[in-house]
């Protein structure tokens, strides 16, 4: 059974004030995602899969990251850095090999969601089953 939009609403509805939390069934996994505080005045959605958090997952071949984690990739060298080396290499004549060495990006899985709509369209997008188990904390 898919999560209806009406469902999503709600699930938008209660991760959007702090400290919300709603509880999923995605694939045999049960997911958790609670509202924490990061900083002061800052909160962000915080995945947990079968109850727990581990820091493995957060590379990129394990299967828990990619299906329930925020995929974050930057560039390994700054663009000021970058610049500086393409001007020392000669502009438009820079071999190909250094270019491609420049733009190399490294890739890192996030627990934490800033925002309900990505994280929706990821969970579809690599999951196949999606089922609410309740939203906010039962007595």
């Amino acid at each position: 059974m898919s999560i209806t939009k009406e469902q999503w609403t709600q699930v938008e509805t209660e991760l959007s004030g702090s400290w919300g939390h709603v509880e999923m069934l995605i694939d045999g996994f049960k997911v958790n995602l609670h509202v924490e505080r990061v900083k002061l005045l800052k909160y962000t959605i915080m995945t947990y899969v079968n109850g727990q958090f581990c820091g493995k997952w957060m590379i990129a071949d394990s299967e828990e990251g990619k299906r329930f984690f925020c995929t974050k990739s930057s560039f390994v060298l700054s663009a000021k850095h970058r610049a500086e080396l393409i001007k020392i290499w000669g502009g438009k004549r820079c071999p190909k090999a250094k270019l491609e060495e420049l733009n190399k990006k490294t890739t890192i899985l996030m627990p934490h969601w800033s925002n309900v709509k990505t994280m929706r369209r990821h969970f579809e997008k690599n999951n196949q089953s999606l089922e609410l188990v309740s939203i906010g904390f039962q007595a």
